[in-house]
């Protein structure tokens, strides 16, 4: 018989977690891209799970948040991670820890896991993505497509010099697409390598004009080697925009698989959604 678990924040009774009966097994040729849409979490009973996840360190930074909508953001985006992670391992959600290297990405400190399990996260006001991939560097952006704001007046403080004549050479309704073409594959790349804006996105350029795959170049400062990269985007919607950057080396193309879900809950095309532990 399952025992039940309660938060002691909210007072809500949660099945406790139990171990799922077939953990995914992730090969070294495929990378997996989870999202999720804050809506279909912000229940009250999720949130409150949620919350019931998160180590004493992750309480502290949420508290941190002036805003709602970021609190928000951030919440669901650990817990995305947290049972996203517990598909490939035989791990509760709530028994991840987490460490941040130099740069302030997070990685896995413990448990153990499958050897090499990487993974990064984005988010938006919308949209929270969890990419998981074997033993590679992997990055992964989201954007709302449709903030207010001239965003093409950062084209020339940000982008390389052909990126910016490549956009400007578009009709003017074409050229706010290309920028967050552009901005969520850069941001992608800066994520994957772990050092964020660290790298000055001017310093390598991504060519859209041509017949896929998604081309990069770098200057010769960056030390880095264009064919051992692979792109892709992908629009969950006409507003969102997301894009995977993965570093596979001298190997052929990742699959990558993406799927959409809700943290805690297994969907079932003929029933209700079911909140559980896992």
């Amino acid at each position: 018989m399952n025992s039940n678990c309660k938060d002691p924040v909210s007072g809500v009774n949660f099945q406790a977690w139990q171990p799922p009966g077939d953990l995914i097994a992730l090969a070294s040729g495929e990378a997996h891209l989870w999202y999720a849409w804050t809506e279909k979490c912000c229940t009250p009973r999720r949130l409150a799970r949620y919350r019931s996840l998160l180590s004493e360190q992750e309480h502290q930074r949420l508290e941190c948040f002036r805003f709602d909508h970021i609190k928000r953001e951030y919440l669901l985006t650990r817990a995305l991670c947290r049972f996203t992670l517990s598909r490939y391992a035989n791990v509760s959600p709530s028994a991840w820890q987490f460490r941040t290297n130099e740069f302030g990405r997070p990685e896995i400190a413990s448990p153990d896991a499958p050897p090499s399990l990487r993974f990064n996260l984005a988010n938006a006001t919308s949209l929270v993505a969890c990419l998981v991939a074997f033993d590679i560097d992997a990055g992964v952006d989201v954007e709302e497509t449709n903030r207010e704001g001239e965003v093409t007046d950062l084209v020339d403080r940000y982008f390389s010099q052909s990126e910016v004549r490549a956009l400007r050479a578009l009709p003017l309704p074409e050229q706010r697409r290309r920028f967050f073409q552009l901005w969520t594959l850069k941001e992608s790349y800066i994520k994957a390598r772990g050092m964020g804006l660290s790298i000055p996105l001017e310093q390598f350029s991504f060519e859209l004009d041509e017949p896929p795959p998604i081309r990069i170049s770098f200057d010769p400062v960056l030390e880095d080697v264009a064919t051992d990269w692979q792109f892709q985007t992908f629009a969950p919607s006409v507003d969102l925009l997301m894009a995977v950057g993965l570093r596979r080396g001298n190997v052929p193309d990742l699959r990558i698989s993406v799927a959409e879900t809700i943290p805690g809950v297994v969907v079932d095309r003929f029933q209700n959604d079911k909140d559980i532990a896992y």
